[in-house]
């Protein structure tokens, strides 16, 4: 198993579901409290909190309807994602 195609692979379900915002709170807090160690992983996860955090709902982990923005943003990081090649571990 690759786990850093893996990890890859999760990372863009998560990254979908953000968009159609059906991430769930267990999900959310998953994503905010790991780290990756593949630094490009690990860049984009911190990026993605940082726009997610910005613009959450009071209930603390839902976003507010995305502005077309940070959707663009989110789905520019999805597709490069998709791009890059990821080296085993």
């Amino acid at each position: 198993m690759n786990i850093n195609y893996e990890v890859r692979k999760h990372l863009i379900g998560f990254l979908n579901r953000v968009l159609d915002q059906s991430y769930t709170r267990n999900e959310w807090e998953n994503f905010s409290f790991s780290i990756y160690q593949i630094d490009v992983l690990e860049k984009i996860r911190r990026e993605v909190i940082n726009t997610i955090s910005k613009n959450l709902e009071p209930n603390g982990f839902k976003m507010k309807t995305m502005s077309k923005e940070t959707r663009d943003s989110i789905q520019a990081i999805i597709n490069e994602l998709d791009r890059i090649s990821i080296q085993p571990a």
